[in-house]
């Protein structure tokens, strides 16, 4: 497949969106639009902190044929970026961009799968020998799932952990006001006992009988 089919294909398919918004979401996915900002992330942290809407709710929302010629889009630039003996095939892109709008893959959003395609062209998915094929390309994402939900889990911890965090802090706050307000209040009363010992003794004095009377 090349750059200009799938360009192509963005240009079909309907939606309820208006005609303007959806062209303005479809340049956003771009690849010369999105892929220098995935290129700054290093983590799957930094994708997930982005907080992308997922394929399924793109399709909705400007129609599922555009999504996939966006996918297709960052296939056909993976293609042609490593120049292999024996590259994705045109069935084998299409196959690839229709599988990852299924399942659970359709929880991705366009940036983990731009995210994917940039790491294993990086080669963190390991040595790809000069050719691509279905079950390569399925295989990066597989792992990255995992490695997504992993990510989600420990992000979703630290936050119940921040969280606590202030509450304790908060509850700390409170028992502290508490205390100096009951050292407050206990000087308070002895110093009211204090004075009204003071003042009795004061008055007995004045009522006392002076001598020689």
């Amino acid at each position: 497949m090349s750059t200009k089919n799938a360009l192509l294909a963005i240009s079909q398919g309907s939606s309820l969106m208006p005609v303007e918004q959806q062209t303005e979401l479809v340049k956003t996915y771009l690849p010369e639009n999105h892929l220098p900002e995935v290129r700054n992330m290093t983590a799957v942290s930094q994708v997930l902190a982005k907080g992308d809407t997922c394929t399924a709710l793109l399709a909705k929302q400007v129609g599922t044929k555009r999504i996939e010629a966006l996918v297709k889009l960052y296939l056909v630039r993976l293609n042609e970026l490593l120049d292999l003996k024996r590259p994705l095939s045109e069935m084998a892109i299409d196959e690839i961009a229709a599988t990852l709008m299924t399942g659970l893959y359709r929880n991705l959003s366009l940036t983990d799968i731009a995210f994917v395609l940039q790491q294993a062209a990086r080669g963190v998915y390991g040595e790809m020998y000069e050719s691509l094929n279905v079950t390569k390309v399925m295989r990066w994402f597989d792992a990255y799932f995992e490695e997504r939900v992993a990510a989600a889990e420990r992000m979703s911890e630290a936050e119940r952990s921040k969280h606590n965090s202030l509450m304790g802090r908060d509850r700390s706050s409170e028992q502290a006001q508490e205390d100096g307000f009951s050292a407050f209040k206990k000087d308070y009363e002895i110093a009211q006992l204090k004075q009204r010992a003071t003042q009795r003794k004061a008055q007995g004095g004045q009522n006392k009988p002076k001598a020689g009377k």
